[in-house]
C-alpha cells in the first residue's frame, strides 16, 4: 500500500471515526442519534402495532450486561447500518409458545430475550446494510454476523428469501430504508441453533454413518471447540492498545481496540449414507426405532476395509486411537475455524475479477478464475520423534462458471502462458480424496451449529497417497489468514482494520512484548493503491519477535519457501529463521528488508537497486527468452515478480508487471530445504531494526515442490 493512501486513509478514520464507531457501542452519545427528519428502524419499529412484541423486547434487551449499557431499541434510534429482521407478533407469540408454553413475553427469561433481539440484527459497521439484491440465494450467509455472533444463512425459495432455514420474508414488508439501515418483517423468530457440529449431524437421517463414526472414534471430544472462555475473562486483558504508526485503526487516535471474544470452533465435511453405499458399496444402515443402526458391525468391518487400504500406515485395532484407520480417515474431515461456506475462498482482485462498488462486500456473481486456499486440518496423528500433531492439508477451490461449485483437492490445468486468460482446460479425474464437490445446505436439515459447520459432500475424502501425491504436484499458495483460522471465526477477514492481543492466535507463539500485530483490510477506509493478494494483509509493527506455526505439506520432499512482498518506505527488515521446532528455528539467508525499491526505469530498462533487478515483461516486448532470463536474474538475487494472478485494488494492473514502482509487488525466496509431510515447521521473524513503527508486512506464502520450481516444464507465472 502506498504511504499516501495510509495517511489519508489516517486522516478519513480522523474526520469520520466519530460517526463510524458509534455503532453497537454499550453507551450510545447523545450526538449519536439522527437528526433528519427520515424515520430511523426505532421509528419504524414504534409505527407498526403488528410489530409490538418485538419492539418491547428491543426496549428490555440491553447491547451488554454493563449498567450503563444501551437498549437495543436505543442503538437502533443511532447512526449506523443495521439490517434488521423483524419477526411478526404472531411470530413472537409462536415461538414463546413452544420455549415457555405461553405466548406472554414476560416469561421470557433474560437470556432468551437477549438470543431473540441479538440475532434479528446484523450491525453492517461502515459498510451499507442489505438489502435484498444483496442476499444470498444458494444457502450461504450474510458475510457479517449479527449480534450474537452468528452467521445466518439465506436462501431463495419458491421467489421469497428464507432466513436462517424458517424465517420467511413476509410479501412485499421489506426493504423498508431508513435513515440507519434496512428493516425487513419475517415470518419467524431467527433463532440460531444452538447445537454442536455433532449433535446436528447426528440430527441429520442421512449421515447415520458418518454420525456413528464420530462416536466410535471418540470424536466429538476433539471437535467441540465453541469459545476460549480463558481469553474472554482474563481480567489483564486491556480493552485496546496504542500504536504510533501511520493508519488510525478507529475513531480514537492510535488507540486500537482489542478483540473481546475468542471463539474457535470447527468445519466438516461429511459423506452422506448415499454417498458411502456409491462411492465404496458400503450397506445402507438398517435403523430401529430409535434411529440406532442394527447393521453396524457389518458397516464398520466394511469401512475399516477401505480405511486401512487409503491408510496402511495406520496398524491400531482400537477406533479411538490415531494410530487407527478409521479414526485417520475421520479426522481428515475436519478443519479448525467456523468456516462459511462463501468464506471458503477470498474473492477481491484475482485475474479480471471487478469487486464492485464496495471493496467490503464484493460482488458475488462475475466471477473470473478459478479461485482457492489451504487449509490445515485437526491432528491426524502424533510425530513419534517429535510429539507433536500430525495434520492434514486440504485445498478448497470455487469455479466461476454456473452455480460458482466449490470442490476439496482439485488439481486443474490452466490457459497460463504469460498473455493467457488462466481459464481451466481439463481437470484430475475424479477418484476419492480428489475432486470432491461439496453441497452449502442438507436439504431440511440444519448445518449451522453452535460451534461451526457441516458440509455434505458428494463423494469419498480421504488423504491417502494419491491425494498427497496429487496436492504435492501443484504449487501451493495458501493465505496468512487461512493459517490463522481465528481470523474467520471471529468474522474479521475481509471487514475491518483489527489489532490483537498476543496469544490471540493458536499458530503465532512466543510474541515479544514489543512485538504488535495488526490485520488490514483493503477498503474499510476507502479503497487505496494496495498489492494485497486478496486485499489483506497483517502488519507486524515495534521491535517484533515472533514464530509463526506453518502448514503442512502434503508430501515429503524438497520445496522452495515463498513469502509475497508489498514494498514501500515504511516497512521494515527482519531476519528469518526456519526449522522443525520452534527450539531449532535457524536463520535463512540475510535480513528481509521490505523498505527496498527496484528503481527501475522503464525508458532505459535498468534498475537502480541492483538487488532487485526488475524489468517488466511490457518492455521485454513480451519475448518470452527474455522474460525467463530476467525471472532467472531475479531468482538469483532471491526474488520473484509477483503472480500474474492477481490485480491491484484499483485493478489498474496484474501486479507482476508492477515490480519496477517505487512500490514493487514481488516475491521473496525465503528458503530451499527439504520437508516432511509428518513434521511440523516453523517461520521466525525477528525484527532486524529498532524502530517501533515500522511494519513488516505478511500477505501470503508459497510451498513449491522441486518438481515445480525446478522441473522439466518451467514453473508458470501465475
Amino acid at each position: 500500500m502506498k504511504k499516501k493512501n495510509l495517511l489519508l486513509a489516517s486522516c478519513l478514520l480522523l474526520l469520520v471515526g466519530g460517526i463510524m464507531f458509534t455503532s453497537c457501542k454499550e453507551d450510545i452519545d447523545d450526538s449519536a442519534y439522527a437528526t433528519k427528519e427520515d424515520p430511523t428502524i426505532s421509528d419504524m419499529l414504534n409505527e407498526r402495532e403488528d410489530l409490538s412484541l418485538i419492539t418491547a423486547i428491543f426496549n428490555r434487551v440491553k447491547l451488554s450486561r454493563a449498567e450503563n449499557a444501551s437498549s437495543l431499541i436505543s442503538v437502533l434510534s443511532a447512526r449506523g447500518n443495521y439490517t434488521v429482521f423483524v419477526p411478526l407478533n404472531s411470530a413472537v407469540e409462536a415461538y414463546c409458545q413452544r420455549l415457555t408454553g405461553s405466548t406472554d413475553i414476560t416469561q421470557l427469561t433474560d437470556e432468551q430475550a437477549e438470543l431473540i433481539a441479538y440475532s434479528c440484527v446484523i450491525d453492517n459497521e461502515n459498510s451499507t446494510a442489505y438489502e435484498t439484491a444483496e442476499f444470498p440465494n444458494d444457502g450461504s450467509t450474510f458475510p457479517r454476523p449479527n449480534l450474537g455472533d452468528r452467521l445466518l444463512n439465506c436462501e431463495e425459495r419458491e421467489g421469497t428469501y428464507v432466513i436462517n432455514y424458517t424465517a420467511e420474508l413476509v410479501n412485499g414488508d421489506y426493504n423498508h430504508k431508513a435513515l440507519n439501515g434496512y428493516m425487513h418483517v419475517v415470518s419467524d423468530v431467527i433463532s440460531p441453533s444452538v447445537e454442536s457440529v455433532a449433535s446436528l449431524i447426528d440430527e441429520a437421517d442421512n449421515l447415520r454413518i458418518f454420525s456413528r463414526l464420530i462416536s466410535v472414534t471418540g470424536m466429538e471430544s476433539r471437535i467441540s471447540d465453541d469459545r476460549d472462555m480463558d481469553y474472554e475473562n482474563d481480567a489483564t486483558r486491556p480493552d485496546e492498545r496504542y500504536w504510533s504508526s501511520v493508519a488510525f485503526g478507529n475513531g480514537r487516535g492510535n488507540n486500537w481496540e482489542i478483540p473481546s471474544k475468542r471463539i474457535l470452533g470447527i468445519t466438516a465435511f461429511v459423506e452422506t449414507d448415499e454417498v458411502f453405499q456409491n462411492e465404496w458399496g458400503i450397506s445402507a444402515p438398517v435403523l430401529d426405532e430409535n434411529r440406532n443402526i442394527t447393521n453396524w458391525d457389518e458397516i464398520q468391518s466394511q469401512l475399516l476395509a477401505k480405511a486401512q487400504a487409503a491408510y496402511p500406515e495406520c496398524t491400531s485395532s482400537d477406533p479411538t486411537s490415531m494410530d487407527n484407520a478409521l479414526n485417520r480417515f475421520v479426522a481428515y474431515h475436519f478443519l479448525k475455524g467456523r468456516i462459511a461456506y462463501n468464506r471458503f475462498v477470498h474473492h477481491f482482485n484475482e485475474h479480471n475479477y471487478k469487486y464492485g462498488s464496495n471493496a467490503l462486500n464484493p460482488q458475488s456473481a462475475n466471477y473470473t478464475v478459478d479461485t482457492w486456499d489451504y487449509f490445515t486440518t485437526i491432528a491426524l496423528g502424533v510425530n513419534s520423534e517429535t510429539g507433536e500433531d500430525v495434520r492434514g492439508l486440504i485445498k478448497v477451490l470455487q469455479v466461476p462458471d454456473g452455480d460458482h461449485d466449490i470442490y476439496l483437492n482439485r488439481i486443474s490445468k490452466y490457459n497460463n502462458a504469460i498473455q493467457d486468460d488462466y481459464k481451466e482446460v481439463s481437470t484430475m479425474p475424479y477418484q476419492p480424496g480428489i475432486n470432491v464437490r461439496i453441497n452449502a445446505l442438507n436439504g431440511e436439515f440444519e448445518n449451522n451449529g453452535a460451534n461451526g459447520f457441516y458440509y455434505p459432500i458428494d463423494g469419498i475424502l480421504v488423504y491417502d497417497a494419491a491425494t498427497r501425491e496429487a496436492l504435492g504436484s501443484e504449487r501451493i499458495r495458501v493465505d496468512i489468514t487461512t493459517i490463522l483460522p481465528e481470523i474467520i471465526s471471529n468474522n474479521y477477514r475481509g471487514m475491518r482494520y483489527q489489532a490483537f492481543q498476543h496469544g490471540y492466535f493458536d499458530n503465532i507463539i512466543r510474541e515479544t512484548d514489543a512485538t504488535e500485530i495488526y490485520y488490514l483490510q483493503c477498503g474499510w477506509v476507502g479503497v487505496g493503491y494496495w498489492h494485497d493478494f486478496q486485499g489483506d494483509e497483517f502488519l507486524f509493527s515495534g521491535v517484533f519477535d515472533f514464530i509463526l506455526r506453518l502448514p503442512p505439506v502434503p508430501k515429503t520432499g524438497q520445496y522452495e519457501i515463498r513469502m509475497g512482498c508489498a514494498n514501500n518506505t515504511l516497512r521494515g527488515m527482519a531476519q528469518l529463521y526456519v526449522g522443525d521446532s520452534p527450539d531449532n528455528c535457524l536463520p535463512v539467508g540475510l535480513p528481509f528488508d521490505l523498505r527496498q525499491n527496484s528503481g527501475y526505469s522503464s525508458s532505459t530498462r535498468t534498475s537502480t537497486n541492483p538487488d532487485i533487478p526488475y524489468i517488466d515483461d511490457a518492455d521485454l516486448d513480451w519475448d518470452e527468452e527474455q522474460i525467463l532470463e530476467n525471472d532467472k536474474d531475479l531468482r538469483l538475487h532471491g526474488y520473484m515478480k509477483a503472480p500474474n494472478y492477481f490485480w491491484d485494488s484499483l485493478y489498474r494492473g496484474q501486479c507482476r508487471s508492477q515490480g519496477g514502482e517505487d512500490l514493487p509487488c514481488l516475491r521473496k525466496i525465503v528458503t530451499t530445504m527439504n520437508l516432511d509431510a509428518n513434521r511440523t515447521y516453523y517461520m521466525r521473524f525477528k525484527s532486524a531494526l529498532k524502530k517501533t513503527d515500522s511494519q513488516f508486512f505478511v500477505d501470503y506464502f508459497e510451498f513449491v515442490p522441486k518438481s515445480v520450481y525446478d522441473g522439466v516444464i518451467p514453473e508458470d507465472v501465475w
